[in-house]
């Protein structure tokens, strides 16, 4: 397939050099949404009563929508413009912040988080209009201020969110707060970005797409469910999840206009990528719902925890994503240093080490801090510069999708990651409806031994 090259709109192109700075902005709010959001879970899930693996399922159904949406959104975007599908999805990400901010149960919640899960496509579509506008070289080194921006976001809305929401009764108000910043998104959006001007030839492939949705949703409600279903009706639904998934992937081998092109998974040269982007997606959103459930608990009731108020939560969440920025913002000068696969080898081996600390390690606030720090900086590392080295691996008119299965990956990862951590802390109970100490340290063992893995990949991942 040939890509089209189109003007941009009469217009709608606000001058290429801000497109960095705008779309820097946008990313900023999108920090402060997915910081912000994680303080206030479990909060909210006392006002709703539900348990510490109902919080992962709320995280992980989020991801699961990432998942589906990103590849999907991303080749539209290829097809008929990113800014497009950029705008529809910020106002998809407000739709869900204003349903979970009136969510009276875990129904409502799991819709509301299921919408905002199309937050997640925003960050590929910037990209793919930055490569657009500014080449590839360019627009590589762009990543690193939007991820920059990410992580600062991060770090400012788990801070405000943790001061202002010490008191019960701010949650419901923050919850308005955080759905404002989608509403300020919007304008940004829709009038200031440039829209992208190459068009990749061919449709959508509906069936592909149907195929990866029912058996992803399948596949992850059986494992998030494995705690209440008896095994009689898991396995089925799983094997039924594995099965539809197998036929997706036949499918898009089959079809010329794959919604994922799957032998980009296993090109040589974007194999160890893609890989990389699976792995830190389980460790990172893997351990967020059970880090957060964790040190709010009392240890008065449970013999475990710190008892984090949201303040407290937002404070031990700014070392590790005030080192993620950190990592971010320098990765790109130490991989003109170094070589960019040992750079990534190293962030992976920082992450190995944090998670493994507080798993060795988490009886008081420090230990977190410590452990987070050097887990968050090995974070940023990795989440600048592996999205940099696919743009450098991929055709112009595959920008999109390409970057979009790499964000649809680490989205995966997180859905994955939430609902056997969800069945992990389910199993491993202390009593009815309390996780087991032991259920934490597991999940934080498992998310050692994924970054872990991740050495030996990065070292294949050269440039």
């Amino acid at each position: 397939m040939t890509a089209n090259v189109v003007p941009p709109p009469a217009g709608s192109a606000s001058p290429v050099r801000s497109a960095v700075l705008l779309l820097a902005l946008v990313e900023f709010a999108s920090g402060v949404l997915q910081g912000g959001f994680p303080i206030l879970l479990p909060r909210l899930g006392d006002h709703l009563g539900l348990r510490a693996s109902d919080l992962s399922l709320a995280l992980g159904v989020e991801f699961l929508v990432s998942g589906v949406a990103v590849p999907l959104t991303s080749r539209l975007g290829d097809l008929y413009g990113h800014r497009r599908l950029l705008r529809a999805t910020v106002l998809l990400t407000l739709l869900g912040s204003v349903v979970t901010a009136l969510a009276p149960d875990l129904p409502v919640l799991l819709a509301g988080r299921a919408l905002a899960g199309f937050l997640a496509c925003w960050l590929p579509l910037e990209f793919a209009i930055l490569r657009d506008r500014l080449g590839e070289e360019r627009g590589g080194r762009a990543v690193g201020p939007l991820v920059g921006s990410l992580t600062v976001g991060s770090t400012l809305g788990a801070l405000a969110v943790g001061g202002l929401g010490a008191d019960p009764a701010a949650t419901r108000p923050l919850l308005w707060a955080l759905a404002v910043l989608p509403a300020l998104a919007l304008p940004v959006v829709w009038r200031l970005v440039p829209e992208s001007r190459t068009r990749a030839a061919g449709r959508i492939d509906w069936a592909g797409t149907a195929l990866l949705s029912l058996g992803l949703t399948l596949l992850l409600s059986a494992l998030g469910a494995s705690g209440v279903l008896p095994l009689a009706v898991t396995l089925p639904l799983l094997a039924a999840g594995a099965g539809l998934l197998v036929l997706f992937v036949r499918q898009e081998l089959r079809t010329a206009t794959p919604t994922v092109d799957v032998r980009l998974l296993a090109r040589r040269a974007t194999a160890p990528v893609f890989a990389l982007s699976f792995l830190l997606g389980c460790a990172l959103y893997g351990a967020q719902g059970p880090t957060l459930a964790f040190q709010a608990a009392d240890p008065a009731e449970t013999g475990y925890g710190l008892g984090a108020v949201p303040l407290v939560l937002g404070l031990l969440v700014l070392p590790q994503t005030a080192a993620a920025t950190l990592g971010a913002l320098t990765a790109h000068r130490l991989a003109a240093r170094h070589a960019p696969a040992a750079v990534l080898a190293a962030g992976f081996g920082l992450c190995a080490t944090g998670y493994g600390a507080i798993a060795l390690g988490h009886a008081a606030a420090w230990q977190f801090v410590l452990g987070g720090a050097l887990a968050g900086y090995g974070a940023g590392l990795g989440l600048s510069l592996l999205p940099a080295l696919l743009m450098r691996r991929l055709p112009a008119d595959q920008t999109g999708i390409g970057t979009g299965v790499y964000n649809t990956l680490k989205s995966l990862a997180g859905a994955a990651a939430g609902v056997v951590a969800a069945a992990v802390l389910d199993h491993l109970v202390l009593r009815a409806g309390t996780p087991a100490e032991g259920a934490y340290t597991l999940v934080w063992a498992g998310c050692a031994l994924l970054c872990g893995l991740g050495v030996p990949v990065a070292l294949r991942a050269r440039s």
